[in-house]
């Protein structure tokens, strides 16, 4: 689909500025912008609300700098409309996003290596999060299951026909199963889960330049329309794996607005779906931590989570300071203002019960329920916090908070 240009060198007449982060996901704008227009259509039908999606086209500004996001805009019947940039670091994660389901696998094994190396760290997140820690084993156990069974086939295969035509059968039973696994992993996204967690551990060994760098150009930008009185509030929103990702853009924006002599400017920075303590945990996740520290210590800054306890892919209503910080002392992280609030969405509210049980059985979709429209009108509304009329803050306090 091209990009449509109408619209795109205008200067912006909206009063909201929203920077999407999104997970480690290689599908990019055009992918996300098609969830937000069909979505978006169902929720207006059960919220009784006309939302629109407008058309998606670059980011004018960021061009000169070499920056390819996109941007649309969100809007309601009552004329609020949102200026929507979705960060784009898709290329990075397509990359990184190997072919060969082999390397993912023996990347794995050093990742679960690292993890049972430090497991006195998996204490305190099994304690808070006991379904979010069988989630990440998930992909070990699939692994270890399908070799089991192929290892079973060729005994199996071999005791009823000794000898090199047992042997050849058995060996091509297994290759069967594993290729079975193969093909059920495409339905049920288990190696995506173990990409991950290869990604946490890279991104804590060697981050990824390319991605600071990216921030930090987009933060020049966001900060100069801020100052120039384009936008009066900002919206960072980090979803999924991008909620750990967007701890380092929110530092670049504030860094900017410091350096521009703007050290009080307001930041809204909201997680769905969060993933910081997979990331904040890794050994040698220094520079993630020290910036986790500053978005918790920020005064000018509003952070609130919405993660669901029932999505066992993300930390929903943890104390997430407690758990990045486990070694830290009491009296320092007393001066931690942030976050402000975490907030369930309450999908078991947002569906029928036949409905959620479903979703409940299917991570990757109760995953991304947060950017998706629900079957019944609820609190939680993507669209409507998108488009409120009041600041973030404001409606997440009287809609969300309790």
């Amino acid at each position: 689909m091209p990009y449509q240009q109408e619209e795109a060198k205008l200067p912006s007449k909206n009063e909201r500025l929203i920077l999407f982060v999104g997970g480690y996901d290689p599908r990019g704008a055009r992918h996300y912008h098609q969830i937000m227009q069909r979505e978006s259509l169902k929720q207006s039908e059960v919220s009784q609300k006309n939302y629109k999606i407008g058309n998606r086209h670059r980011w004018e500004p960021g061009l000169e700098e070499g920056l390819f996001h996109s941007q649309w805009t969100v809007s309601n019947e009552q004329g609020q409309t949102s200026d929507y940039v979705f960060v784009d670091w898709s290329d990075l994660v397509r990359q990184s996003w190997s072919s060969r389901i082999a390397d993912v696998l023996l990347q794995g094994m050093k990742t679960y290596r690292l993890i049972f190396l430090n497991k006195s760290l998996l204490r305190p997140l099994f304690k808070a999060t006991p379904y979010v820690i069988w989630t990440l084993a998930y992909p070990l156990m699939y692994m270890l299951l399908c070799l089991v069974l192929a290892v079973i086939a060729i005994t199996v295969f071999y005791k009823i026909n000794p000898g090199w035509i047992g042997f050849a059968s058995g060996t091509l039973g297994g290759a069967v199963i594993l290729w079975i696994g193969y093909v059920l992993d495409k339905r049920l996204h288990i190696s995506w889960l173990l990409r991950i967690l290869n990604f946490a551990k890279k991104e804590a060994e060697q981050p990824l330049h390319e991605i600071k760098d990216r921030f930090e150009r987009t933060a020049k930008i966001v900060a100069r329309q801020v100052i120039l009185g384009d936008y009066k509030e900002v919206i960072v929103i980090g979803f999924s794996v991008g909620s750990a990702v967007a701890v380092s853009f929110w530092q670049a924006i504030r860094e900017e607005f410091i350096s521009k002599g703007y050290p009080k400017q307001k930041i809204n920075f909201l997680t769905l779906g969060n993933c910081i303590p997979l990331f904040s945990l890794m050994p040698g996740a220094d520079r993630m931590r020290r910036n986790l520290f500053d978005l918790a210590k920020d005064e000018s800054s509003y952070w609130i989570d919405i993660s669901s306890p029932g999505d066992s892919v993300s930390f929903g209503m943890c104390d997430l300071l407690a758990l990045s910080f486990p070694k830290q002392d009491s009296i320092v992280m007393a001066g931690c203002v942030n976050p402000r609030h975490m907030c369930s969405p309450r999908f078991h509210k947002l569906f029928t019960s036949s409905t959620y049980r479903w979703m409940r059985r299917n991570k990757m979709r109760m995953h991304f329920q947060y950017l998706m429209a629900s079957e019944l009108p609820g609190a939680y509304d993507y669209f409507e916090l998108l488009t409120c009329k009041d600041p973030l803050p404001d409606f997440i306090e009287k809609r969300l908070v309790r």
